[in-house]
Parts: C-alpha cells; sequence; structure tokens
C-alpha cells in the first residue's frame, strides 16, 4: 500500500483537517499582510511628514542653468560659478558663523533665510548690477583681491 493510499488520507475527513490547516494558514498570512500593509502607510506618514519639516532640495544643475539664463553670457557665468563655488560651494543654504551671511552667494540680507534658490540669484543679479555694472567678472576680481565682494 502507498502513503497516499492510506485510509485516513482516502476518508472524507482528510480534507477537512488540510483545509483547516490552510485556512488558518491564510488566515495568519493576511494579519502579516495586513500588519506590514499598516506599517507601511505609518512609515510613509511619517516620511511625509519629516518632508514637510525640510528644507526643499535643489538640483543644482537646473540652478546653475537658471542662473546662466538669467546672465545669458558664457563668459560672466563662469565667474558668477566661480563665485558660487567660492562663497559657498552652491550650498543655498549655508551660513557664514561669523557674519551671518546666508546662501549661496553670501547675502547679508535679513531675509536672506527665507529665499529658495532661485530668489538668492535674483536677488544677487540685483547687487551685481548695482554694485558691479552687472559684471560677475568684476566682482570675482574684488573677491579675489579683497576677500569679499
Amino acid at each position: 500500500m502507498n502513503k497516499l493510499d492510506k485510509p485516513v488520507i482516502l476518508s472524507t475527513a482528510a480534507p477537512l483537517k488540510g483545509e483547516a490547516r490552510r485556512r488558518r494558514g491564510l488566515g495568519r498570512a493576511i494579519v502579516v499582510l495586513l500588519l506590514a500593509t499598516t506599517m507601511g502607510f505609518a512609515s510613509a506618514s511619517e516620511l511625509k511628514t519629516a518632508e514637510i519639516e525640510q528644507k526643499p532640495v535643489y538640483d543644482l544643475m537646473n540652478v546653475k542653468l537658471y542662473l546662466h539664463n538669467q546672465i545669458n553670457d558664457w563668459d560672466q557665468f563662469v565667474c558668477a560659478n566661480h563665485l558660487g563655488i567660492r562663497e559657498s560651494n552652491w550650498r543655498y543654504d549655508a551660513v557664514n558663523k561669523n557674519s551671518g551671511a546666508y546662501g549661496i552667494f553670501q547675502h547679508m540680507s535679513n531675509s536672506a533665510p527665507n529665499w529658495d534658490a532661485y530668489k538668492q540669484i535674483d536677488k544677487h543679479i540685483e547687487y551685481i548690477d548695482a554694485r558691479y555694472d552687472g559684471s560677475w567678472c568684476k566682482a570675482l576680481d574684488h573677491l579675489e583681491s579683497r576677500g569679499w565682494h
């Protein structure tokens, strides 16, 4: 007699025992799945909360492209890029602990911490226009000779 031919396996009660096990296993799987899903939603909502509390992240290449489009002159952009590197390494949230200067180009305005990266660029274009007749290269020369611009 083969193992499968045993009377217990062939009896009508045997499928019920197997079904009960399957149902119990399925029930456990559903509970585990629901717990995992609930934990996933909880961690996702915590993540969204954490994202709201953080400052936005800017793609550096988009910020530089924005500056280039505003200047529209490659040589001036190269000087502006060097200024951004020298002042903050292009970090829009950089803070000078000594002076309190803030942002990509280290603005001294009290409003600067409220400006996003694009507003910082717009404000610095206004500054360069007023102080250096729109020449980013003159500003870079001034920074290199005097340590500020």
